[in-house]
């Protein structure tokens, strides 16, 4: 299309517009929003879009010119007011400012500026004034909704959604908001049906886009989040519900300093906002800033205390900074909240057993196995503080020597093939028969009911063993801060089946953890997510959590807790290839064995691949080979 046919028909559109806005105004001086959007899409809109496109304009650029014109007609159809009709959401935040002219107006404008401030519950006030001036307005109901919805109060604000759409069934606004209220409350298939029904009556509206963003990330399908995320925020960059989503979407692909960025952008943009604040809370949680994050998540729970995630999270920076008594004085109100809450039962009894109060501890782990028989992390807890409080070491002299238990799982049933876990787990069981361990283990492909079996044999030689070494290659996971180790026959059709079909690294450090001088766990685990072939909507975390194990043992992550760890396209991962290597090396001692992996895997993987270590030893010397 050239320039004088762009001209050309933007002059007739100026022509066309003001008088079919009359007509509309004249005749229906409130019209509702889903009705003035149908009329001036056909009244308005299509003579300008066909003209357009038979002069050889594309669809979408021919929408762009009419979508001005069109948001004014609805602006005055609905009875004027400042503001681009429903539409204007791409400019003015969700719902845009075009509402049908009524007594409660003035009212709805105060609140709304005082809902961009912050002020909720001001603004809730002045909305509960403007429905009693006019019960027939839906955007007064529409926006009371946004302001409870905002301080966690989903219940009233999905009552004023659905009043809105009574008096206004095709209310795109409240459609969208009503979604993003599914959403909250978790059912995401009703929370879509919204979205989607708002983005058909008005596709140009940002508010839409990323509440059908935020449910594709519950759903587990991270990709397609961000781009309807990106799209909601390229509309309207000041929305605050895209850059909270953006925040949610990177804490699960566990970018954090980009959630860091993006919680910080929404609460700019909308202060005192809870699911921000403790989103944010979280990012610092898992950024190691516990102090900001216990600030972000006290706030939060102050807004709303009904909910018992930001207390769980907050007891766990809790538990990082030591402090203990708050730790379980926030698992005890999430417990309130929550009475099944594993995630807060399994943290808690760690608080206990860091307290030393082995018998509260012991509790809550079995509680635990009472909701799911066999739990891997809370059979590790009590095997741990029954070892704890039954005995000291034996003084005898121990003839177990050096031992090891090698594990490689290449052929998921249910995943991808990983290439090189077999011939990783073989290369390292070679490694250490050489360095002179009395007894290594080699086990591959194997299903959680033999690795189960394996690791109980392997405890109970750790008790006359001096060293106990594990390694382990495959996939692993994490789920609510405890990591797993998946067996080959694992399935994951949703987030309970991790710990029930899963080896958790809890018990891996059980087993080693007898041994009288060096206990040490090694994990090229850190592969990419299973799970996301499959786009389950699972709650799984990026790589493996940051551990702190007990004193005098070393734990090995192929990659740092957060991260994956490539498979490598040699014979080995680029991890194991480097370790092998250097155990071959005489009177190489461990600490420095391992920060020199950590150096070649850092530069043969262009810094993209950064091994960790976690926990100490004593301050004797250990070498797989002297001198």
């Amino acid at each position: 299309m050239s320039v004088r046919d762009f001209k050309r028909i933007r002059a007739r559109s100026l022509f066309v517009s003001p008088m079919v806005v009359y007509i509309l105004f004249v005749a229906n001086p409130a019209f509702p929003q889903g009705q003035a959007l149908q009329h001036c899409r056909e009244t308005v809109g299509r003579p300008i879009v066909m003209p357009c496109m038979r002069a050889g304009g594309t669809l979408e650029s021919c929408r762009a010119l009419a979508t001005p014109k069109v948001r004014a007609c609805v602006q005055a159809a609905m009875g004027g007011g400042k503001g681009a009709g429903p539409g204007a959401a791409g400019r003015q935040g969700p719902g845009g400012a075009g509402q049908p002219r009524s007594a409660a107006g003035p009212a709805v404008g105060k609140a709304r500026s005082l809902i961009q401030q912050g002020k909720y519950a001001e603004a809730i006030t002045e909305l509960d004034r403007a429905v009693k001036q006019d019960p027939k307005f839906p955007f007064a109901y529409a926006w009371r909704g946004v302001a409870k919805g905002r301080i966690g109060r989903l219940d009233e604000a999905m009552a004023d959604f659905n009043e809105a759409l009574r008096l206004d069934p095709r209310n795109a606004f409240a459609l969208g908001q009503r979604g993003n209220t599914f959403f909250a409350l978790r059912d995401n298939g009703k929370g879509l049906a919204d979205v989607n029904a708002a983005l058909e009556i008005d596709n140009t509206a940002a508010a839409p886009y990323a509440f059908r963003g935020m449910i594709y990330s519950d759903m587990g399908d991270q990709d397609k989040a961000l781009a309807d995320l990106n799209r909601a925020i390229k509309i309207n960059p000041d929305l605050p519900p895209g850059h909270g989503g953006l925040g949610s979407v990177y804490i699960k692909l566990q970018e954090f300093e980009k959630s860091l960025a993006a919680y910080n952008r929404a609460l700019e943009l909308a202060p005192n906002t809870q699911p921000f604040l403790s989103g944010r809370g979280y990012a610092y949680f898992s950024l190691g800033e516990y102090d900001r994050a216990i600030t972000d998540i006290s706030q939060a729970i102050a807004i709303n205390p009904k909910f018992a995630r930001p207390y769980v999270n907050r007891g766990r920076a809790y538990i990082a900074t030591n402090n203990l008594p708050a730790a379980i004085s926030d698992f005890d109100e999430a417990l309130k909240r929550e009475p099944k809450n594993i995630t807060a039962m399994l943290y808690r009894a760690q608080a206990f057993e860091r307290s030393r109060n082995y018998a509260n501890a012991q509790a809550d782990l079995q509680e635990a196995l009472k909701l799911v028989p066999s739990h891997p992390v809370a059979t590790a807890g009590i095997e741990r503080i029954e070892a704890k409080m039954g005995a000291t070491r034996p003084s005898t002299e121990r003839t177990g020597g050096r031992i090891a238990l090698v594990i490689g799982n290449s052929k998921y049933e249910a995943f991808d093939t990983l290439a090189n876990p077999k011939r990783d787990a073989a290369a390292i069981a070679d490694a250490l028969g050489k360095s002179g361990f009395q007894s290594v283990k080699l086990l591959t492909d194997v299903n959680r009911e033999s690795l189960s079996n394996a690791l109980k044999s392997f405890t109970e030689e750790s008790k006359n063993a001096n060293w106990s070494v594990v390694y382990y290659a495959g996939h692993g996971i994490e789920l609510d801060g405890s990591n797993y180790l998946v067996p080959v026959d694992a399935k994951f059709e949703n987030d309970a089946d991790i710990p029930k079909e899963s080896v958790a690294l809890d018990q891996i450090l059980n087993a080693v953890g007898a041994a009288d001088k060096m206990r040490l766990v090694i994990l090229d685990a850190c592969r990419e997510n299973p799970l996301a072939a499959e786009k389950k909507s699972l709650s799984v975390g990026r790589g493996l959590a940051r551990i702190e194990p007990e004193s005098g043992t070393l734990v090995a992550f192929a990659t740092k807790h957060g991260h994956y760890a490539t498979d490598g396209s040699g014979d080995n991962s680029p991890f194991t290839a480097s370790l092998v290597r250097r155990m071959e090396a005489p009177g190489l001692e461990i600490n420095q064995l391992f920060r020199m992996v950590h150096d070649d895997v850092y530069a043969s993987t262009a810094k993209k691949q950064e091994p960790f270590t976690y926990g100490q030893l004593s301050a004797q010397g250990f070498y797989f080979k002297a001198r």
